[in-house]
């Protein structure tokens, strides 16, 4: 009876960690529209009101979006640039603000691939929590520490990559795999599904 008990008790252990597990991402999705979309409405529902009249549902949303992706296509624009560049400017000037800016422009560089290694764009290896023991990670940047090449590896955690571990590792124990920045997101969040038959590095 008790073999019969624990096997049940694993059964459903497994079973709802699978469902968390599919559920997690559905669930942090439909937060964080919600979320915006709420906001957003609060801000702008007031203006769609005073010119139309009357309330219109999603409006603040489709704005937002749009404003988003005309600042996209017009990121290369001589007069944009310079706009962004004095805006920028007058940002670095205010305390507090100016840090909380430059930390979010640095994020946002480095999981565009933009920073000075590749960011978030560069996957490797790095034998973590000890030796032949590896962890799929990203090189965000290259330092001289102690009179040797280090660099920073940021190693996200499973399922929520969010949070996790920055650890300085010597460059020639760093292995360069050969997965895009979106595949192995992937791979991290899902526990190591879809990796496919094999794993390959490269040299740098």
């Amino acid at each position: 009876m008790d073999n019969l008990g624990k096997k049940i008790y694993e059964y459903i252990k497994k079973r709802y960690i699978i469902g968390l597990l599919l559920l997690f991402p559905l669930a942090v999705t439909y937060f964080v529209v919600s979320f915006a979309f709420t906001s957003l409405d609060s801000i702008l529902q007031p203006v769609f009101r005073w010119i139309f009249g009357t309330n219109i549902p999603g409006a603040s949303f489709i704005t937002l979006f749009v404003l988003v992706f005309l600042v996209g296509a017009l990121s290369s624009n001589k007069i944009v640039k310079s706009s962004l560049k004095i805006f920028e400017i007058i940002i670095s000037k205010l305390p507090l603000i100016n840090g909380v800016y430059t930390t979010s422009k640095q994020v946002s560089t480095a999981f565009t691939g933009g920073g000075k290694n590749g960011g978030f764009s560069q996957v490797v290896a790095i034998e973590y929590p000890k030796e032949n023991t590896w962890t799929i990670g990203f090189l965000t940047n290259t330092i001289e520490f102690d009179g040797e090449e280090h660099g920073f590896v940021y190693m996200p955690s499973t399922p929520v990559p969010n949070t996790g571990w920055l650890s300085i590792v010597p460059t020639n124990k760093i292995k360069y795999l050969d997965l895009t920045a979106e595949k192995a997101m992937r791979i991290i969040v899902a526990g190591g599904l879809g990796t496919g038959d094999s794993l390959n590095s490269h040299n740098k």
